[in-house]
């Protein structure tokens, strides 16, 4: 079944059991979405490097420029990109007599105050092998970097799933942390795998037209630097 459902056009892919979210909160754990769940199916575009990458040329939240609205843009037309071909797999396992909730890229399911999904789509990708956690509490993919764009299919068929890695991939790096307007990184403690702080970060969101410094200034993934390929 994992061949069937493999998507040619996704950039990254994966599978993992439901057992490996247990660790999620209250409400946001996959039988609380779907009971009886057994799998989660995850799958990842690639955002262009060169458009992830244009400065803001300035404007308040209400008067975005043309460069801010290129990026949102291109981060629009991905996220409906990866939930056309995330419905295409929960559908054709829906009509293999499965379950499926499809976890959306573009709208719904997600708290803005808290930097919640209802189901975290970063962890689940962490749980199928697609990346690691960064010190930039975003998922780390080795070939690009936190510049992928997912979607997620939960499941009550039983798919092979692929293994977790286990590579640091930020080692002595500090740019996020450096970098970011908020003040709101810091040096992870107490084996955690990132230190954020939330409501800074949400603050910060809201009074900006946009900010995107921890995505675009990390520097793993293929092309960025020698040291992280």
């Amino acid at each position: 079944m994992k061949n069937i459902i493999l998507h040619p056009e996704s950039t990254v892919f994966g599978v993992a059991p439901t057992d490996r979210l247990s660790g999620a909160p209250e409400g946001h754990q996959p039988e609380d979405i779907l009971p009886d769940s057994n799998s989660v199916v995850v799958l990842g575009l690639k955002m262009l490097d060169a458009q992830m990458e244009l400065q803001s040329t300035g404007g308040d939240y209400y008067s975005r420029s043309l460069r801010e609205k290129m990026i949102g843009g291109h981060i629009s037309f991905i996220s409906l990109e990866l939930d056309r071909m995330g419905y295409k797999i929960a559908t054709y396992l829906e009509r293999e007599g499965f379950k499926t909730f499809h976890q959306l890229s573009t709208e719904g399911g997600v708290d803005d105050r808290y930097l919640l999904g209802l189901m975290s789509l970063k962890h689940a990708a962490e749980a199928a092998g697609i990346g690691v956690f960064g010190k930039n509490s975003l998922l780390l993919t080795p070939e690009y970097g936190p510049r992928v764009r997912l979607t997620a299919i939960l499941t009550d068929a039983e798919i092979e799933s692929d293994k977790q890695l286990s590579k640091d991939l930020c080692q002595e790096c500090r740019i996020c942390i450096e970098t970011c307007p908020a003040e709101a990184l810091s040096e992870p403690e107490d084996n955690s795998l990132y230190q954020i702080d939330k409501f800074l970060c949400c603050n910060s969101r809201g009074a900006r037209a946009s900010c995107r410094e921890c995505l675009t200034k990390c520097p793993v993934g293929k092309n960025r630097s020698e040291r992280f390929l």
